[in-house]
């Protein structure tokens, strides 16, 4: 009988321990992407999104003229396009989870655009 509760303890024991390591993991990896924009100098734009924010970022490092773009999905609907003025649009979700989020550069003709997920 004292064996079965030794076996019984340790089981517990070790389910304790391997709910603690789930515990313990990063609620969300965040997703990120770049790409080039084709100009006569290229430039790079950046996106990233974790579970409550979405993010592109033009770099300085080409003469590609224009914004940076991204619009996040929450509660199964597509919001409004946000452009960064300042070479970094960012969308924000402080409550909901972002589903999915999008980001483009304002080359209309080759439709730079990128889904990138939480």
């Amino acid at each position: 009988m004292t064996l079965t509760r030794a076996k019984y303890a340790v089981t517990l024991a070790a389910a304790a321990l391997g709910a603690t390591v789930f515990v313990a993991a990063p609620a969300s990896a965040a997703d990120s992407h770049d790409w080039k924009r084709n100009c006569s100098d290229d430039t790079t734009y950046e996106a990233d999104v974790d579970d409550h924010k979405a993010t592109t970022k033009k770099k300085n490092d080409g003469d590609c003229q224009g914004l940076a773009y991204v619009r996040i999905k929450v509660g199964g609907e597509w919001l409004a396009w946000s452009d960064g003025s300042s070479g970094t649009a960012t969308k924000r979700s402080p409550v909901y989870v972002i589903e999915a989020s999008q980001h483009k550069d304002c080359d209309c003709s080759t439709r730079n655009l990128h889904t990138l997920y939480p």
